[in-house]
């Protein structure tokens, strides 16, 4: 029996996330109402609080489940790419700004933008503990690309006078930023603009 209902409650409890990701991003996290999650939901009281004792527990549950869906899809985005014209380290931060590029085409047809983004503007100056977590996003991204970062400074800077950390949480911060943008003018060219600027800025600051 307990094989049976385990499945139920992953399901029930995923129902409840896929809910509070979709009204957190449309309506932000202190418009919404736990009600409301439930409702939408369509879940019982009682089985929503069996997984989420708080609106703050199923908060950070949102930002795990986005992150680890994100690392899913960016994966499985890189593995139908073309193979790298080559193994060079920019070539393998290009490839992730590449499917970085495609996640977002793939998913320009829902509504409310990026749920780290939502959250960080709603929360960081009032919620130490989600800023923090919000936070360790951030930087969750940025480690995706320091190892090839790094790599490409030693080849092009042996002396290894680059801040690569510093390099690594600017490229977020251009990703978030022309995502951003791109959401509001309604541009689907922009991020790719965007990015190929980056891309330049990498070769010449990389002298690769």
């Amino acid at each position: 029996m307990k094989a049976v209902q385990q499945p139920r409650a992953l399901a029930t409890r995923e129902k409840i996330l896929k809910a509070a990701a979709r009204l957190f991003a449309l309506k932000g996290y202190h418009d919404t109402k736990l009600e409301e999650v439930r409702q939408a939901a369509e879940v019982t009281t009682g089985a929503f609080f069996h997984h989420f004792g708080s609106k703050e527990d199923l908060g950070f549950a949102v930002l795990d489940r986005h992150m680890e869906r994100r690392r899913q899809e960016l994966e499985q985005i890189e593995q139908e790419m073309p193979p790298p014209r080559d193994d060079a380290p920019l070539e393998r931060v290009y490839r992730r700004l590449d499917a970085i590029a495609e996640l977002v085409r793939r998913r320009e047809h829902r509504k409310g933008g990026c749920i780290i983004g939502n959250l960080s503007t709603a929360l960081a100056d009032t919620h130490e503990a989600f800023r923090q977590r919000l936070a360790d996003c951030f930087d969750e991204m940025a480690r995706e690309f320091l190892p090839d970062l790094e790599a490409a400074a030693r080849q092009g800077r042996p002396q290894g006078t680059l801040d690569t950390w510093t390099l690594a949480r600017y490229l977020v911060t251009v990703v978030e930023g022309a995502i951003m943008l791109a959401r509001t003018y309604r541009d689907r060219t922009l991020l790719a603009r965007h990015f190929g600027c980056l891309k330049e800025y990498l070769a010449h600051t990389l002298g690769s």
